[in-house]
């Protein structure tokens, strides 16, 4: 018995050893190897299909997933993807009609048809699904999806109403195979009229359905992250790396486009959360681009002659924010009333030294903004003064809204409901070398006007589930974004406050939630526009967020790959174009 216990335990510990040694291969230097080395910053929240919503987990998904339509990086274009061309729209505006491409199949050569486009439209807006940060964007679009039995390969999406986001709102929703998920035809008794109905009660067969849907071993087991791309997740392991291999017979190993190529055999995603490590890394050889390291860090690079003979490296532009979120909405008892006051908002962003961050922190490579709409966008208000460093206009307003050192500690304090309360609040953050320090330059600069700050460290998974139920004082975060619409109604409408959505602040109201449904609505290129710019002044004027700036992506990639291009768009690389050069030797080290 103890010998066929060891047994089992050579066996077990046999695939491990060897992906190490596959690892450590690729880290030595071993340039020959096929196999793609990607940095990533931290751990995605999980790969569910729908329920988990980090940066890193999309940009797995470029290669393990697909949509319909995607956002062509090079022309920030809408192209179709999986099917023959974008959507041929009724008079109306409310009836989109689609063809899906000849000759697509799921991993077991099951043909793809308009039932699985019209299974995954129902998990993406169905309540049951625990996606609620994201749904609101979907189902105020989707009605539902038609199908003909005539055309297997044949649907048409049908909108609530004129929208934006109409033409494209079908290609964020990664397609699943209704065949693996549901056998049993258990969504079949769902309707659409069911989703969309908020009196609707489920059955217990449906909710169990769901319960068995949204439980977490869909976000992590290999075995369960299927999707029509050309790579499959073949190793998850928590906190070290997630690793992805080529398919064998995959459907679109003869399609051309690039978003289609699977030239490296393996990409590891090494997760490196260490700014240091992630320097030596790139400095070593040991991994093949990255495009997540600190400007101090990314420059010091530069300066290396052996990383340029080494990398390809750029700053690039990028859309997206860093901001400082203020619990407009506490609930009085474990988190109190510091910012439901405009004036105390507007005070904390007057403290907030901007400039000086983007100087000292990031070494001038970022873009400033005072939008929740990128800068680089058609549609940014450019109105919006940037608010500056003024520590005697925020005394001003903190003295107007009653918050006074009475007790002569230094610490400004209030009598809020009955109870003496210091302005003394927690500030949670994602802990890193960068993230640290800015919130220690705010703190420093807070102090000088009576405000104490308690740093708040914490991991990407705890801060935002903290955020979602709206347990916090202030938070530094940031958001990914695109060069394609970003629906406002995720992160603004007062609906996503409650539904414990992307609205961590709850700002809005029944106007601003009028604004965001003229701006979505508003095809007219100088409507939608004029729309934007009052719900933009309207958020700048009440303060939930303090604007931050966008920071310029740093991308790094080895030579002994060919086409490693680089793009504005997120995520700036496409690994799968990764052509391995056989011919490369790398360059003689100075003696």
């Amino acid at each position: 018995m103890l010998y066929l216990h060891l047994l089992m335990r050579k066996i077990y510990y046999l695939p491990l050893l060897i992906l190490l040694i596959q690892i450590s291969c690729v880290e030595q230097g071993h340039l020959k190897v096929n196999t793609v080395v990607q940095h990533i910053s931290s751990q995605p929240d999980g790969l569910h299909p729908y329920n988990d919503n980090s940066a890193t987990r999309s940009f797995i998904f470029e290669y393990t997933q697909k949509g319909i339509t995607r956002l062509d990086l090079r022309t920030l274009e809408q192209i179709p993807h999986l099917v023959d061309s974008l959507a041929r729209i009724s008079k109306d505006g409310l009836k989109y009609h689609y063809r899906l491409k000849e000759g697509i199949k799921w991993d077991d050569g099951s043909p793809l048809t308009a039932d699985d486009i019209k299974f995954s439209t129902k998990l993406m807006i169905c309540p049951l699904t625990d996606n609620s940060q994201i749904r609101s964007i979907y189902s105020s679009v989707i009605k539902s999806i038609e199908t003909y039995p005539e055309d297997p390969l044949k649907f048409t999406m049908h909108a609530n109403t004129i929208h934006v986001n109409n033409k494209t709102i079908l290609g964020g929703v990664y397609v699943q195979q209704k065949k693996i998920w549901d056998p049993l035809g258990v969504l079949d008794n769902v309707d659409f009229t069911d989703i969309n109905n908020p009196e609707w009660k489920p059955s217990k067969e449906i909710e169990e359905w769901f319960i068995s849907y949204n439980h977490a071993d869909n976000s992590y087991k290999p075995e369960k992250l299927l999707g029509l791309g050309p790579y499959q997740v073949t190793q998850f392991v928590t906190g070290q790396y997630v690793i992805i291999e080529k398919k064998n017979n995959w459907w679109g190993q003869n399609d051309t486009s690039i978003y289609n190529a699977a030239k490296p055999d393996k990409i590891i995603f090494k997760i490196i959360t260490d700014d240091n490590s992630t320097y030596y890394s790139l400095k070593n050889e040991r991994i093949d681009a990255s495009t997540a390291i600190s400007t101090k860090k990314f420059l010091n690079l530069r300066k290396n002659e052996d990383f340029n003979k080494n990398y390809h490296s750029e700053f690039l532009d990028r859309f997206g924010l860093s901001y400082i979120g203020l619990n407009m909405k506490p609930d009085g008892i474990k988190h109190k009333k510091f910012f439901t006051d405009k004036k105390v908002r507007r005070a904390m962003a007057y403290l907030t030294p901007v400039d000086k961050i983007i100087d000292v922190v990031l070494y001038g490579e970022a873009l400033r903004q005072t939008s929740n709409v990128s800068p680089l966008k058609k549609t940014y208000n450019d109105t919006l003064k940037e608010i500056p460093l003024d520590i005697e206009k925020a005394k001003q307003l903190l003295d107007e809204s009653g918050w006074i050192d009475t007790d002569g500690d230094n610490i400004r304090d209030k009598i809020i409901d009955g109870i003496k309360t210091p302005f003394s609040f927690r500030f949670s953050y994602m802990k890193s070398p960068v993230t640290t320090q800015i919130v220690l330059m705010i703190q420093e600069t807070m102090k000088k006007a009576g405000v104490d700050i308690i740093p708040n460290p914490m991991d990407f998974s705890l801060f935002y589930d903290r955020a979602k139920k709206h347990e916090f004082d202030a938070m530094l975060g940031g958001w990914a974004s695109s060069a394609s619409y970003s629906d406002p109604m995720q992160l603004w409408h007062t609906s996503s406050w409650v539904t414990k959505g992307s609205n961590f602040c709850g700002f809005g109201d029944a106007e601003s939630d009028a604004l965001i449904n003229l701006a979505n609505t508003s095809i007219d290129p100088e409507k939608h526009r004029n729309a934007s710019w009052k719900l933009q002044a309207r958020i700048y004027d009440e303060q939930p967020y303090i604007f931050l700036f966008a920071s310029k992506q740093k991308v790094a990639i080895h030579k002994r790959f060919d086409n490693a291009n680089m793009y504005i768009e997120r995520p700036a690389v496409i690994l799968n174009n990764f052509e391995l050069n056989t011919n490369y030797e790398a360059p003689t080290q100075d003696l």
